[in-house]
């Protein structure tokens, strides 16, 4: 009824290399779906200024899709993908990410004149720390509420207030959204790598098949979400 076999511990882990393991720690499909929660922000009042959008996208990109992730395959951090990348490698990498992140943020403050919204820069930067590290206030950030918050609902919440400058509520349905898919994927990705890092799967792989399927097309979903928002304004 068993069969062993060596499986990837995500259906897109690249091994071998440094280079590889840098690839595979991006979450390259999951780092597009946060993004594209930050686009749906920009988008709902209409984007007002490209090069902000551009910048602060990168500044993301910078802060959860490379330091967030570098964090979490640090010892002791709960997730491990690397072999080749070191401990001070990893380090090293998000110190400087999400350095360049803050530096960014800051600047855009200052050029729009945005200080009632420097808030954003800590609250995002305390979650690139606080979610990875499970042992900090005693696992209280590291949990699936949590990661729905930050990988979610907080990236519409910062599109729309660096976009419109303003604090209202009109961003909050579509950052329930995103906080609902968010929660969607962590709870389908836990089950899938479940699964994977056991040895024994059963012969007719289906137990993950659909619930990858599902993952993809939640990952496809958000895309075409933020294509919709920001281009139909």
């Amino acid at each position: 009824m068993y069969k062993k076999r060596a499986m990837k511990q995500t259906f897109y882990q690249l091994t071998g290399s440094k280079t590889a393991e840098f690839i595979t720690i991006l979450h390259p499909y999951y780092t597009a779906m946060c993004l594209s929660f930050l686009a749906i922000g920009f988008g709902i009042a209409g984007v007002q200024r490209w090069d902000v959008f551009a910048w602060i996208m990168l500044a993301y990109f910078l802060g959860l899709g490379i330091a967030a992730h570098a964090f979490d395959q640090l010892p002791g951090m709960g997730s491990n993908y690397v072999k080749y990348l070191t401990p001070k490698d990893l380090m090293r990498m998000g110190v400087a990410a999400v350095s360049a992140a803050v530096m960014i943020g800051i600047y855009w403050m200052y050029e729009l004149a945005a200080w009632h919204l420097l808030w954003i820069i800590p609250l995002q930067t305390f979650f690139v720390v606080a979610y990875p590290y499970a042992k900090f206030a005693k696992g209280f950030f590291h949990n699936d509420f949590w990661f729905a918050v930050s990988f979610g609902f907080v990236p519409v919440m910062v599109g729309y207030y660096m976009n419109t400058l303003a604090v209202t509520a009109e961003f909050i349905p579509w950052a329930v959204v995103a906080f609902l898919i968010s929660l969607i994927e962590i709870t389908l990705s836990r089950y899938v790598r479940k699964w994977r890092r056991n040895v024994y799967l059963l012969q007719e792989p289906s137990v993950i098949d659909k619930p990858e399927k599902a993952l993809k097309l939640l990952c496809v979903l958000s895309y075409f979400l933020a294509l919709i928002v920001l281009f139909s304004r």
